[in-house]
């Protein structure tokens, strides 16, 4: 068997959050400062922690402190009623199937993840899931995927990291792992990665 474990991160890859969680981003960002952030700065944000990511967006400390606590209730409250990617489900039900185990990596915190798990009571597919607290570093650093191994007694080799953005790419490659570039979910279809996938399912004949 190629790979023991699939590791996944959370938003563009399992969950379709983009939509939700841009509307209410720039819906502050506009609130707060007077005008849009432009779209390619706003998608850039995902894959950061939101701190980082008002950061990036120039915020202030006073407008992050305005935003910050008001984004995480609007995403939290998203979370209700947030889809999985189409054929993800069948995809996660498959793995467990073949014996491949799952987790997910992510700089979301968990909260949010177990919020979006519950709601599709999805929760037991996955053996841990690694959030923003877990860790000094975030993605690109490879810390939190380092950390998701230690805790599945697994090395890089031995998994597949997936996800929708360069951070996700660098981190797979920074800790010595494959990565999978979800094209459901990237605005970044040429990304370097190992493998690209048009389809959830593709992951099948990948783990086989």
């Amino acid at each position: 068997m190629r790979y023991q474990a699939v590791i996944f991160d959370f938003d563009g890859t399992l969950f379709n959050t983009e939509q939700n969680e841009l509307s209410a981003l720039d819906g502050f960002m506009v609130e707060v400062t007077g005008a849009h952030a432009p779209k390619d700065k706003l998608m850039k944000v995902f894959g950061m922690t939101g701190m980082d990511g008002l950061k990036y967006l120039g915020c202030t400390q006073e407008q992050i402190a305005s935003i910050a606590p008001r984004w995480n209730q609007a995403s939290l409250d998203a979370l209700k009623t947030t889809p999985l990617f189409d054929g993800m489900l069948e995809t996660l039900q498959e793995l467990r199937a073949m014996g491949i185990r799952r987790a997910i990596v992510t700089s979301r915190g968990l909260n949010g993840v177990q919020l979006g798990l519950e709601s599709r009571k999805i929760s037991d597919y996955f053996d841990t899931i690694v959030c923003q607290k877990d860790t000094v570093e975030h993605k690109p650093h490879p810390a939190p995927l380092l950390e998701c191994l230690r805790r599945m007694e697994l090395a890089p080799q031995d998994i597949i990291y997936v996800g929708d953005s360069a951070f996700d790419m660098q981190c797979a490659q920074a800790a010595g792992a494959d990565s999978g570039l979800a094209l459901w979910g990237t605005h970044e279809p040429e990304l370097p990665c190992t493998y690209r996938l048009n389809h959830p399912k593709d992951l099948l004949a990948i783990c086989k």
